[in-house]
C-alpha cells in the first residue's frame, strides 16, 4: 500500500479536575513534564518507533522562498491575529481502556498509555478530545484569548472539532472575557507550544503580502507540526516549507534582516530523524522518515538564506532552561535599535548560565544594528520563588521553576506578560515582589498596557506566555525603521536636532509627521519631507528653546499611507511611549556608578582561537594595569587600559599558547579578573 506523509501526530497532555487526588496532580505535572517539553519529543529516544530504512516514507517537501525580496517583521510591530489554542485533555475512545491515558499520534489514533508514568504505549486506537475549563492551567489560554482582543488583535483559536467553539465561547463569556474577535480553525494537535511549532511570518513581494514559513518540528510531534498547514487551508495564508528542523522559541528578527538562535538549533539537525509516517490504515506501520544531516555550517548559511540575509548569529544555549536552549526565555527586542535582557542577579553568579548570559549579552550589544552602531540593552528584573527569595540552586531552579519575565507576547500595544503570583482587582499581581519586578517591566516598555497572567502552573518546563502564541502580521504594513535619539546630547545639537526615518508601504506613503514637545508642554507638529532614498527627515529647531542645565525633549512619528492607514513609532506613543532624550546634560540620565565588577563583561568567544572580546563600560573614565597569567602564575603580558564609556575589549589569542589564563584588571586596589582559555 503506498505509503502517506502525515505532519500529524505525538504528544497529549491530561489536565487536573477539581475531584483529583495528589498522586493524580502529580502524575498530571510529570505528563507535562515529560511528554509535553518544549524541547524534544520522547518516542524515538525511548525507541517507541524506529527510523524508516534510507529510502522509504516521505520526507518533508521543500517549496522555498517566494520570488522577489522578503522581510520578517519584530515581533513589536503591528499584528492582525494571534494564534492559541484551548489546553485539551485526551482519552482513549475504545472500549476496555477508559482507565488510560490516549496520547494522539495520527488522525483519529492514539497511544494507550497504561499510567501518568508508562514509557510505551500498551495498546493504540480512536481517541476523544475534551476541553479543559476545570484547571488552573487550563485557565490560562482563555485569559490570552482576552488580552489578544484587548491588543486589537484577532483571535485564531484552534480547536480539535468545529463542535468545540460553543464550549470556547461559553466559558469565555461565564467568566466575563471578550470574546467578540475570534476566529476558529480546526485541525487535530498533540500539545500548546504554538510559538515553537507554529509559522515564522515574513512578508514578501511588491504589496507586501503575509506568508509563512514553516519549518520542520520535532520528530514524533506530526499533528503539531501540521499546524501552518491547517492554517492555509482554511484561512488561505500562503505556506512555504524548508527541511531545516527548528522552533519559533528560539528565533529572534530585529526586522531588519538580523536573526539571532541558540545552538541548540545544531543539534536539531545533527540527526536523521524526519517526522512520522505512516500507510493511513494500520498504526503498526508508524515511524520515522529520514531526513539528511546537517553540519553547523549548512544549518547557519540555510539560515541567512531563509531570515537573516544582514547578520545571522547563533550564540551558546542555556544549559538550565528546562532544557530548550531557547532565546525567548531571556532576550527580546523593543524595537530595531534595543534588547531588553532578564539579567539574573548576583547572587547567581556561580551559576553556569549565569556566565552564558552575560556573554550572550555582550556579544548581541557589539554587533552592529541595521544603522551601523551597537545594539543598545536594558535589563529587566528575574523572578523569585514564591516567597520573593532565591532559587537554592541552579539545579532547582531548572528542575522546579524555569521562570522568566521575558516571555512575554507583544500584541500591538499590549504585552501579555508572566507573573508569578495570583492577579488581582487591579490587573497587577499580589505578591509585593511579584508586584514590583512588573513595575519594572513597565518602565522597560513605555506606553505598553501590560496585561499579568499568573503562570506558576508553567513551572519546570521550560516556558511561559511567548512559547504557546504565535503573532500572524498585519496586512498592509507602514514600515518605520529609525534609529532614535536616546539620553543625554550635550551641546550637539545647536543648530538644530535632525530626526529621519525610512518609512515604506505597498500603497503608498501619503504624510509622515514629527511630533514633538519640550518639557512636558504642548506637542508640535513638523512635516518630514522625503529624500531621493526614500528617507524623510525633519528637524526640530533648538534656536527657539531655551537650555540652562538641560531640558527633556520626547518625540514620535506618525505616518499614513495612501489607503488611510496610519502608524506611529513608537507605537505606543498614543500611551505615553515616546522616544526621549535631552537637550544639555540630565544628571540622572549620566551614566549611573556602578561596581567596577558589574562593569566588566566576559570573554567570548571562549575558548578562543583568534582573537577574544569582552565588552566593558567605563563610564566617565577610568585607568587600568593589564596582565595576561598563564595557568603557572607567569605573566605573559602587560599593557595599560585607560578609556571611557562603552569599549569592546580585545585579545589578540593567536599569539598565546594553547592553555587556561587570568587576565587581571588593576587599578589601585581595585582588582577585576577574568577567565581566557585558548585552544
Amino acid at each position: 500500500m503506498k505509503k502517506i506523509f502525515v505532519m500529524l501526530a505525538a504528544c497529549a497532555i491530561a489536565f487536573a479536575a477539581t475531584a483529583q487526588t495528589q498522586d493524580d496532580e502529580a502524575g498530571l505535572r510529570y505528563w507535562r513534564q515529560t511528554h509535553q517539553m518544549r524541547d524534544a519529543s520522547r518516542m524515538h529516544l525511548n525507541g517507541q518507533f524506529k527510523q524508516a530504512p534510507a529510502g522509504k516514507g516521505a520526507a518533508k517537501s521543500t517549496t522555498g522562498m517566494p520570488a522577489g525580496n522578503w522581510w520578517f517583521p519584530g515581533e513589536w510591530e503591528e499584528v492582525q491575529a494571534i494564534v492559541v489554542t484551548p489546553y485539551y485533555r485526551y482519552q482513549p475512545d475504545s472500549a476496555g481502556f477508559s482507565n488510560m491515558i490516549a496520547e494522539p499520534m495520527v488522525p483519529g489514533v492514539a497511544g494507550y498509555y497504561a499510567s501518568y508514568y508508562a514509557q510505551q504505549a500498551s495498546a493504540y486506537g480512536p481517541y476523544k478530545a475534551l476541553i479543559d475549563t476545570l484547571s488552573t492551567f487550563g485557565q490560562v489560554a482563555f485569559y490570552l484569548m482576552d488580552a489578544i482582543q484587548l491588543g486589537g488583535a484577532q483571535a485564531w483559536v484552534r480547536v480539535e472539532d468545529f463542535a468545540d467553539t460553543a464550549a470556547v465561547l461559553s466559558h469565555l463569556a461565564t467568566k466575563g472575557l471578550r470574546h467578540g474577535n475570534i476566529r476558529f480553525f480546526e485541525a487535530p494537535g498533540n500539545s500548546f507550544w504554538y510559538r515553537d511549532c507554529g509559522p515564522i511570518c515574513f512578508y514578501y513581494g511588491e504589496g507586501d503580502t503575509v506568508g509563512m514559513l514553516d519549518f520542520e518540528y520535532y520528530p514524533g510531534r506530526a499533528l503539531d507540526d501540521s499546524l501552518p498547514v491547517y492554517i492555509e487551508r482554511q484561512f488561505g495564508l500562503p505556506n512555504f516549507t524548508t527541511m531545516i528542523e527548528w522552533e519559533g522559541g528560539n528565533c529572534l528578527v530585529d526586522g531588519t534582516g538580523m536573526v539571532l538562535s541558540s545552538d541548540a538549533i545544531y543539534n536539531n539537525n545533527r540527526d536523521t530523524y524526519g517526522q512520522l509516517t505512516w500507510d493511513g490504515v494500520n498504526p503498526g506501520t508508524i515511524n520515522y522518515s529520514t531526513k539528511p544531516s546537517l553540519n553547523n555550517a549548512q544549518v547557519k548559511d540555510s539560515l541567512r538564506a531563509l531570515i537573516g540575509p544582514r547578520a545571522t548569529y547563533v550564540l551558546p544555549a542555556f544549559r538550565y532552561d528546562g532544557g530548550t536552549g531557547h532565546v525567548d526565555l531571556y532576550a527580546d527586542m523593543l524595537d530595531e535599535n534595543l534588547f531588553v535582557f532578564s539579567k539574573m542577579p548576583e547572587a547567581y553568579s556561580n551559576w553556569y548560565d549565569y556566565g552564558v548570559g552575560q556573554r550572550n549579552m555582550d556579544s548581541l550589544c557589539s554587533y552592529m544594528s541595521y544603522f551601523g552602531v551597537n545594539y543598545r540593552r536594558s535589563y529587566i528584573p528575574f523572578p523569585s520563588t514564591d516567597n520573593g527569595g532565591n532559587f537554592t540552586s541552579q539545579s532547582q531552579y531548572d528542575n522546579n521553576f524555569t521562570r522568566t519575565y521575558s516571555n512575554h507576547t507583544f500584541v500591538n500595544d499590549v504585552i501579555i506578560q508572566p507573573c508569578f503570583s495570583a492577579v488581582g482587582t487591579d490587573g497587577m499581581p499580589t505578591a509585593a515582589w511579584d508586584r514590583a519586578n512588573i513595575e519594572e517591566v513597565k518602565k522597560a516598555y513605555p506606553g505598553y498596557t501590560v496585561y499579568c497572567v499568573d503562570v506558576r502552573e508553567f513551572d519546570g518546563s521550560g516556558g511561559a506566555i511567548h512559547c504557546i502564541t504565535k503573532q500572524i502580521p498585519a496586512e498592509h504594513p507602514i514600515r518605520i525603521l529609525h534609529q532614535a535619539i536616546h539620553g543625554n546630547t550635550g551641546n550637539t545639537y545647536t543648530s538644530g536636532v535632525p530626526v529621519m526615518a525610512k518609512v515604506s508601504n505597498a500603497d503608498g506613503i501619503d504624510t509622515v509627521v514629527l511630533s514633538y514637545r519640550v518639557d512636558n508642554g504642548e506637542w508640535h507638529e513638523l512635516p518630514m519631507l522625503p529624500d531621493a532614498l526614500g528617507q524623510y527627515a525633519a528637524l526640530i529647531p533648538t534656536g527657539a528653546i531655551t537650555v540652562v542645565d538641560f531640558v527633556k525633549i520626547d518625540y514620535f512619528i506618525s505616518a499614513t499611507s495612501h489607503a488611510g492607514k496610519t502608524i506611529t513609532k513608537p507605537m505606543t506613543a498614543h500611551q505615553g511611549g515616546y522616544f526621549t532624550f535631552y537637550l544639555g546634560e540630565n544628571p540622572q540620565m549620566a551614566i549611573q556608578p556602578v561596581e567596577p565588577e558589574e562593569s566588566f563583561g566576559q570573554f567570548y568567544p571562549n575558548p578562543a582561537n583568534e582573537v577574544a572580546h569582552m565588552q566593558m563600560d567605563l563610564g566617565e573614565g577610568a585607568s587600568y594595569t593589564v596582565a595576561i597569567v598563564d595557568a603557572s602564575g607567569r605573566t605573559v603580558h602587560t599593557s595599560g587600559l585607560q578609556a571611557n564609556g562603552s569599549i569592546l575589549y580585545t585579545v589578540n589569542t593567536s599569539l598565546l599558547p594553547s592553555g587556561i589564563y587570568s587576565v587581571v584588571f588593576q587599578n589601585g586596589s581595585e582588582r577585576i579578573v577574568r577567565r581566557l582559555i585558548v585552544k
